[in-house]
């Protein structure tokens, strides 16, 4: 006989009914326990999986952003590093030129070699602070340009200053203080070296100012995408303490719903017995 020709009874249809209800919702706990996720595709909640999406794509543009932040901020602090050596060297020079004041002639042409050389390594040093193509300290110098935002035209621009002996205005000893011949000359070296100093500190406190912005940009960047991946962890995640308790529930009321299932065959079958016995 067809199983279509069967004839159930309203209780056994019932618990066949209540038994496939359960079975779907024990798959549907264990897809969750075992993915965390409630929502996996559309279908499953449209609102909550759009606007998981959209989330998710602002995150990454977000996350791109502080990429080019922490560019950025390596960049100033390549530029820090280069400006704190280039300070060194103008002490040097400072250094150099004080202790002529003290040598004879041939000290003093021997000290104006030295510093010539100090220059042109400080000139040297200068040209090799640059980073990812970006140099803030060169002859002319870069600017760099960094995305602080993930809307249009957030963009934060931190001009260079140029910090090399020619832009700085310490010139050569042997030429432009005349071989330190005279007390005059030394002076003239001296001055233009201090001066050379306040402005490389200036720079380097402007540099920092400016890290310390990108700083400050780049955690809340950070913070904010945080901020949006608890929003859409809320959207879609599952709650793996209540998934586990439904399927735990589910394995409950399919062996009761077995159980109804067999003891009702069992009385109907007695029920077929007795009728026959009747005939």
């Amino acid at each position: 006989m067809a199983y279509d020709n069967f004839s159930l009874g309203a209780v056994q249809r019932s618990t066949i009914y209540e038994r496939q209800r359960i079975s779907d919702v024990r798959q549907e706990s264990s897809n969750r326990l075992a993915t965390g996720l409630r929502v996996n595709q559309a279908s499953d909640a449209p609102r909550d999986f759009f606007r998981a999406q959209a989330l998710t794509s602002r995150i990454s543009n977000l996350l791109d952003t502080k990429a080019d932040i922490g560019r950025g901020i390596d960049t100033l602090a390549a530029t820090q590093v280069g400006l704190d050596s280039v300070e060194k060297f103008s002490q040097q020079l400072k250094g150099l030129a004080i202790s002529a004041q003290s040598a004879d002639a041939s000290g003093r042409t021997e000290i104006a070699a030295q510093f010539d050389t100090i220059r042109s390594q400080l000139d040297l040093l200068v040209g090799d602070i640059s980073y990812q193509g970006a140099n803030l300290l060169s002859n002319p110098a870069d600017s760099l340009r960094v995305s602080v935002s993930d809307s249009s035209g957030g963009r934060f621009t931190i001009d260079g200053q140029a910090s090399d002996t020619a832009s700085l205005g310490v010139g050569t000893a042997t030429t432009d203080f005349n071989g330190f011949a005279s007390q005059a000359d030394i002076d003239a070296a001296i001055l233009a070296v201090e001066s050379a100093i306040t402005e490389v500190q200036s720079n380097s406190s402007r540099i920092g100012s400016n890290a310390a912005i990108l700083n400050i940009r780049e955690s809340f960047t950070q913070d904010l995408a945080n901020t949006l991946q608890t929003g859409v962890d809320k959207l879609i995640n599952a709650d793996l303490n209540q998934e586990a308790a439904r399927s735990l529930a589910a394995n409950v009321q399919d062996g009761l719903a077995q159980e109804g299932q067999r003891i009702t065959a069992q009385a109907e079958g007695q029920i077929v017995d007795l009728v026959r016995s009747l005939s």
